[in-house]
C-alpha cells in the first residue's frame, strides 16, 4: 500500500514540523500513540532540525516511525562512546534494536513533558481548571489580551489599547418625596457615564483567509469559537474590530462576495472595518447558553 497524498505531504515537509503539530497532523490522519514509534538518527553530525524523518508503514501493520536529532544514538547522546563504536564494528543490528526499545521510550516521555497540558495523565484536571488560571492571568490587562487573540489569529497583526466609552446604564424614576413623575422613567430612561475599556483591532492584509474562507466569517467563527468561552466569565467592556487592508480588486457579485468589504474596481485602496464584537463580555455566557 503506498502513502496517500497526505503523507506525502508531510514527509516532503517533515523538518519544518515541531513535535506538538506533527502530533496533531498525524492525530488527524487516523495515526494514535500506540502506532507511533520514535527512533534517534544515529549520526556523529549536529543537525539543525529537531525531526529528521518520517516512515509510514502498512505492513505488518499500520504504523508510523518518526527519527529525530536527539535520543540515545544521536550526536549528544549519553552512551559511551566505546558502546557506538562496538555497534560499528558489528555486522549486525541487534544491539541498536535493543537501545531502540528504551529509546523510544525515553523520546516519548520526552515529548509528552514538553506540553504536559496536553497529556492528561500528566496534569489530572488541567482542562477543569482552565477558568481559575484566566482569571490569574487577569483577562482585563491589555498584554494578557493580546496574548489571547494571537493564539486565535497568529497569520494576523493585532492591536490592543484600553479606550473609555459610553456605556448606558438604566435610570431610575426621579422622585420628589413620596411621589413620581410619571409611569416610567421620566429623565429618558437611561444615562450614559465613561466607562473603561479594551479595543482589539485584527488587521488582515487580504479578504480572505489561508482557508480560502472570508476573513468577515473566519473571524467571527474563531471568536465565537476559541475566545468566547474564555472571556465569557470576565467583566469587560470589549470592542473586537476586523480592519481589512484593501488592495486593488473589483466587487464580486456570488455566494462568497460580501457586499460592503470588498473593494470596487478602480476605487482608491482604503481599509474597511467589520465589528466583530462589541459591549459587555459577560452577555458572551447568555449567548452561548441561548445558542446551546
Amino acid at each position: 500500500m503506498q502513502p496517500g497524498p497526505l503523507e506525502q505531504r508531510i514527509r516532503e515537509r517533515i523538518r519544518s514540523f515541531d513535535i506538538p503539530a506533527l502530533l496533531d497532523v498525524l492525530k488527524a490522519s487516523g495515526y494514535g500513540d500506540a502506532e507511533i514509534e520514535y527512533r534517534s538518527h544515529r549520526t556523529t553530525v549536529r543537525q539543525s532540525q529537531l525531526v529528521h524523518d518520517i516512515q509510514f508503514l502498512y505492513q505488518p501493520k499500520k504504523r508510523v516511525i518518526i527519527t529525530v536529532n536527539v535520543g540515545l544514538l544521536s550526536t549528544q547522546s549519553p552512551l559511551p562512546s566505546f558502546l557506538m563504536r562496538t555497534m560499528d564494528q558489528l555486522d549486525h543490528d541487534r544491539l541498536e534494536r535493543f537501545i531502540g526499545y528504551f529509546d523510544h521510550l525515553l523520546l516519548e516521555e520526552c515529548f509528552a513533558g514538553l506540553y504536559p497540558e496536553r497529556n492528561e495523565a500528566l496534569l489530572p484536571g488541567w482542562a477543569d481548571a482552565a477558568e481559575d488560571r484566566m482569571r490569574l492571568l487577569r483577562p482585563t490587562c491589555p498584554s494578557t489580551m493580546h496574548w489571547l487573540f494571537c493564539k486565535a489569529f497568529p497569520e494576523a497583526e493585532l492591536s490592543v489599547r484600553r479606550d473609555v466609552r459610553q456605556q448606558k446604564v438604566p435610570a431610575k424614576e426621579l422622585r420628589l418625596g413620596a411621589s413620581a413623575l410619571g409611569e416610567g422613567d421620566s429623565m429618558g430612561g437611561f444615562a450614559s457615564i465613561p466607562t473603561g475599556g479594551v479595543e482589539v483591532k485584527i488587521h488582515c492584509n487580504e479578504p480572505f483567509s489561508a482557508s480560502g474562507v472570508p476573513w468577515a466569517v473566519e473571524a467571527r467563527r474563531r471568536f465565537d469559537a476559541d475566545l468566547a468561552p474564555l472571556l465569557s466569565e470576565t467583566v469587560l467592556m470589549l470592542t473586537v474590530i476586523l480592519v481589512l487592508r484593501e488592495r486593488e480588486g473589483f466587487l464580486r457579485i456570488e455566494r462568497d462576495s460580501h457586499l460592503g468589504y470588498d473593494p470596487l474596481h478602480g476605487a482608491p485602496p482604503q481599509p474597511q472595518y467589520v465589528l466583530l464584537f462589541s459591549g459587555d463580555t459577560t452577555t458572551l455566557r447568555t449567548r452561548d447558553a441561548t445558542e446551546g
